[in-house]
């Protein structure tokens, strides 16, 4: 795997966990209110076997704009030895079904991202639209389920794209995550993640995922959301 591909991966990873359910790269069906707005911000390693690590970061505003509807703007960037590329994501959430108690919550979620490499201006590269579910599924714990469609540009391929989550509410503002994704020309992820509020507003939160490509790829996370 040559580093311009590795930092293709690497913004791809980061714009498909640029979004309100960090730090899993599953989607929730929650929508925030009109007015209501959220800032976040994150830093990534991915590392496959036996090849230099693309290392990056990510930072989001995303806020509710009413009809049920919230839009957010990402800017990513990564680095693997002397390469850079750089990445920007236009993405959304519409609420079908509004989630209330431990019933069922449904919701439509979308987006387009370009990546810039040295040298090039900014191309787009990716689009995706995600059918997102989330419902209580027991006293504490919370499930999440994703079924979509994204396209590359650069390789003219389109792909149905799949998740799966948990979460687990343990007390004092913390929670632990378990997920498996991904989609129907790879191998699938496999991820776990805590997240601990710290504040009412402010949450801070980590992950750890691999997947079972040859070579081997892991993918670790650390990054916090504050809400305005």
């Amino acid at each position: 795997m040559t580093r311009l591909p590795l930092l293709a991966t690497a913004l791809l990873a980061l714009a498909g966990t640029a979004h309100a359910a960090r730090p899993l790269a599953t989607e929730d069906a929650d929508v925030l209110d009109r007015g209501q707005c959220e800032a976040e911000g994150f830093y990534s390693h991915l590392k496959p076997a036996g090849v230099d690590a693309a290392k990056g970061w990510t930072l989001q505003g995303a806020c509710g704009i009413g009809a049920n509807t919230q839009v957010a703007l990402a800017y990513s960037r990564a680095r693997s030895g002397d390469e850079t590329a750089q990445g920007l994501l236009l993405g959304g959430k519409t609420g079908i079904i509004t989630r209330s108690g431990d019933g069922l919550g449904l919701a439509l979620a979308w987006g387009l991202a370009g990546v810039k490499s040295s040298g090039r201006s900014f191309e787009h590269e990716l689009s995706y639209l995600n059918l997102v579910a989330t419902r209580e599924i027991a006293p504490s714990w919370t499930g999440h389920a994703n079924l979509g469609w994204a396209r590359s540009e650069s390789a003219g391929l389109n792909s149905t794209t799949w998740n799966l989550a948990v979460e687990k509410a343990l007390g004092n503002g913390v929670d632990l995550m378990g997920e498996v994704y991904g989609d129907d020309r790879s191998d699938e992820w496999l991820g776990l993640g805590v997240r601990w509020a710290a504040s009412e507003k402010l949450s801070l939160n980590a992950s750890w995922a691999t997947q079972n490509e040859s070579p081997r790829v892991r993918l670790w996370t650390i990054g916090f959301k504050l809400a305005f």
